[in-house]
């Protein structure tokens, strides 16, 4: 089975951690860069999420070749700051599911 990683800030590493989720810790978008240059290298790797911070600060190579991926998917992780684009977080949430499982899935507004 494929294994889900997330590329974390220190803050919010320890939560994910305690849910189960592999959390790589990164202090800045360096160092995040580096994680997943290493982690899109691992075969059992299926997922990487990345903050949207790292992602966006990612240079262009960087970002073209993670969203281009296929193996594993790497998806932005959205982290309570503004959105991609002013896109709402569940809109992010259910590009990253269709990337990763090829269904489009909905969720309703709360």
């Amino acid at each position: 089975m494929a294994k889900v990683i997330v590329i974390t800030s220190p803050a919010l590493a320890a939560g994910f951690a305690l849910a189960g989720v592999d959390a790589y810790v990164a202090d800045s978008a360096t160092e995040a860069k580096k994680l997943l240059a290493d982690l899109m290298h691992e075969p059992e790797v299926g997922i990487i999420a990345m903050d949207t911070g790292y992602l966006s600060e990612l240079d262009e190579g960087t970002r073209r070749r993670a969203s281009e991926s296929v193996a594993p998917v790497v998806v932005a992780l959205p982290t309570g700051v503004p959105t991609t684009a002013g896109i709402p977080a569940r809109e992010q949430i259910a590009e990253m599911m269709r990337r990763a499982i090829g269904f489009r899935i909905s969720f309703k507004e709360r």
